[in-house]
């Protein structure tokens, strides 16, 4: 399919091409907020830069229900809609271009990476992942207030309210999880560490969390975009079900880890702390918001029992003087713990 025929088919009507005054304006600002924002990007602001001077950007007509700012694959190219006013750049202006900046092609042109997705010769893996990663991006460059907001009968918080807020949420759980630094800098293709660490956190589930990532963003698009009256229920309920199994998986797999690998009393009242922060995170299903015994709540009691389980070998193993000191820990742990259910 030739260019003019994509654009057609997805509502674009090319007007006419930036003039370098934009693309200058556009390029610098884009720029300068990435590294504002995500200091670990620094050294490659020059690089950044230089590729989205060389980006072709367009004014174009889009149709209703069409983003209004794309950027496409095909022609390597942004089209922008004509009602824009690009000197004040929102958060779909950074949202594609950094789309842009994630795209890897080899020696013939094919795209072969883009972000924290990858493309085979028959599939692509890890699209959902991306897209959560790249709305997380933008909107925290938006420096987007955190809102409660209800979306298919989950009540999360979230930087992203008005767009794939239960895909950013989780973003935000993995992120609060293993770190942000990690995350962006595979998101713009600069290392693949996050890979490593991603696999390493998860080990088996990590196949699966991605799969689920991927279904849940390919039922968020039928759903916005081909769903009937009668299918949106349904839908609905795919989206939150595929939520609520990512953020389990995570948080029950991330805490089974570490807790065996913790050797020193700091260590698990880091962790204890950490566990108990991540409440604030989690996405709650609205009708089980008034449940003692909800997911969390049952798997709090099970944790724990293995922080205690540690915390009992870790004094064994280096002996008497530290009993006392244990001692007093599991006190404060205890109040913690406490503190937390009658909050």
């Amino acid at each position: 399919m030739n260019i003019q025929k994509k654009l057609s088919k997805l509502g674009i009507e090319k007007i006419e091409e930036l003039n370098y005054k934009d693309i200058n304006y556009l390029a610098h600002y884009v720029s300068n907020v990435l590294v504002s924002t995500f200091p670990i990007l620094q050294n490659k602001y020059n690089e950044m830069l230089a590729k989205i001077l060389n980006c072709k950007m367009y004014y174009a007509k889009t149709q209703d229900g069409i983003a209004q700012v794309n950027y496409i694959l095909d022609d390597d190219s942004m089209y922008i809609d004509e009602n824009i006013n690009i000197y004040e750049p929102n958060d779909e202006i950074f949202h594609e271009v950094i789309h842009y900046l994630q795209v890897a092609r080899n020696k013939n042109g094919k795209i072969k990476q883009m972000g924290l997705c990858s493309f085979g010769d028959f599939s692509i893996k890890g699209l959902g992942l991306d897209e959560a990663a790249v709305q997380y991006m933008s909107s925290k460059m938006m420096k987007n207030e955190r809102e409660n907001v209800n979306v298919y009968g989950i009540k999360v918080s979230t930087i992203s309210p008005n767009k794939y807020p239960l895909m950013t949420n989780l973003m935000e759980q993995l992120i609060y999880l293993i770190g942000e630094d990690v995350v962006i800098q595979e998101t713009l293709g600069i290392n693949d560490k996050f890979e490593d660490e991603f696999y390493n956190t998860f080990e088996e589930k990590s196949n699966e969390l991605i799969k689920n990532f991927d279904k849940m963003f390919d039922v968020k698009n039928e759903l916005l975009t081909k769903a009937s009256h009668q299918e949106r229920e349904i839908y609905e309920d795919e989206v939150s079900q595929f939520f609520l199994s990512i953020q389990n998986v995570m948080m029950v797999k991330y805490f089974d880890n570490i807790v065996p690998r913790l050797t020193t009393i700091e260590e698990i009242d880091f962790y204890i702390e950490k566990f108990l922060n991540y409440k604030k995170h989690i996405g709650i299903e609205e009708k089980n918001r008034f449940l003692l015994s909800d997911f969390y709540e049952n798997y709090k009691e099970e944790i724990m029992k293995k922080f205690d389980k540690q915390l009992m070998k870790i004094s064994k193993d280096k002996g008497k003087n530290t009993l006392s000191k244990y001692n007093n820990k599991l006190g404060v742990f205890l109040r913690k713990i406490i503190s937390q259910f009658w909050n």
